[in-house]
């Protein structure tokens, strides 16, 4: 029988909440699925140049993602900036001169397009890279597209390169939120969707704040669960206090806000571990399972009651 990672990561019940981080700048550049390479950034039919100024740019910091869907022409490229909500259209010939152009931070104006989706949902497919997100990616992209297609909100669903943490597959990634998640199968196809359409997370598969530490994003989603049972959805949880006590615990506190409602939550939270294999290749080769160190929520306190902003004139 073939295993898994992700299902090995499931079954020692390895935290999502701690792995949502993520490089701030990014660009995805649609290319044929059929071409991928094992490499995220990289396809099996770039010129030496075309992969050359993907490393020029990737020295930046920007990181590139190869994406697909349905429809997709092969010889102009979709092209997005994230964060920044901007969408290009750009001829295979002109590829070089737009990469160019975007690392050293001139006019991109005669490639851009004027229209923007309301959310780009990347699900990692690249099986190349591990066979995980091929075996459960490739089924919740096929469900995020038919349930997208439901939908009056303007949501385009792509199929990506490696997006990080393939033992959590199904990785997905939201832009321009940057929201980060991970073991969205495909019977969470349309609950998904229906909280990223409220602009809330998808708490049962969310992993974290990508702006916070792998830390604070433990105490992040244990702050919002809690809230989402008294109906609060907070934008940013701002960090306010990180405490080691002596027996190794921890106490981190964030600041949160609702509407007119805001406060301050603790969360208590121990010291452990879990072993689990980063990759199926890692399997493959006979490595050891590596030793995870991560953390248990022991309890979420209120820090102070609930005020109201608008009772404070």
């Amino acid at each position: 029988m073939t295993a898994f990672c992700a299902q090995i990561s499931r079954d020692v019940a390895e935290p999502l909440p701690g792995t949502g981080g993520h490089p701030g700048a990014n660009l995805l550049l649609s290319w044929p699925f059929s071409r991928w390479s094992k490499t995220f950034n990289q396809a099996k039919d770039m010129t030496t140049d075309e992969v050359a100024a993907i490393a020029a740019l990737a020295e930046t910091g920007r990181r590139l993602n190869l994406i697909d869907r349905k429809a997709q022409s092969a010889t102009t490229h979709r092209a997005y900036l994230m964060p920044e909500s901007r969408a290009f259209d750009v001829p295979r010939s002109e590829l070089i001169d737009f990469l160019s152009a975007l690392k050293a931070g001139q006019s991109l104006a005669e490639w851009e397009v004027a229209e923007i989706p309301d959310s780009v949902v990347l699900c990692c497919t690249h099986g190349k890279k591990d066979r995980c997100c091929a075996k459960f990616g490739n089924a919740s992209y096929k469900a995020l597209t038919a349930a997208a297609e439901t939908r009056p909100e303007n949501i385009e669903i792509w199929q990506s390169t490696h997006l990080g943490g393939c033992r959590l597959a199904t990785s997905i990634l939201v832009f321009p939120q940057a929201r980060k998640y991970g073991r969205v199968d495909a019977d969470k196809a349309g609950a998904f969707l229906e909280a990223e359409s409220k602009g809330r997370p998808f708490l049962p598969c969310y992993r974290g704040d990508r702006l916070l530490s792998p830390e604070q994003q433990v105490a992040e989603v244990a702050i919002r669960q809690h809230l989402a049972e008294h109906n609060f959805w907070p934008d940013r949880l701002e960090p306010e206090n990180d405490t080691d006590l002596d027996d190794g615990r921890k106490s981190i506190t964030l600041r949160w806000r609702s509407g007119t409602e805001f406060g301050q939550l603790s969360v208590l939270m121990a010291p452990e571990t879990v072993q689990r294999y980063g990759t199926c290749t890692a399997m493959d080769d006979g490595e050891a399972p590596v030793v995870h160190n991560t953390w248990q929520v022991l309890s979420v306190l209120a820090h102070s009651d609930l005020i109201s902003l608008s009772s404070q004139g």
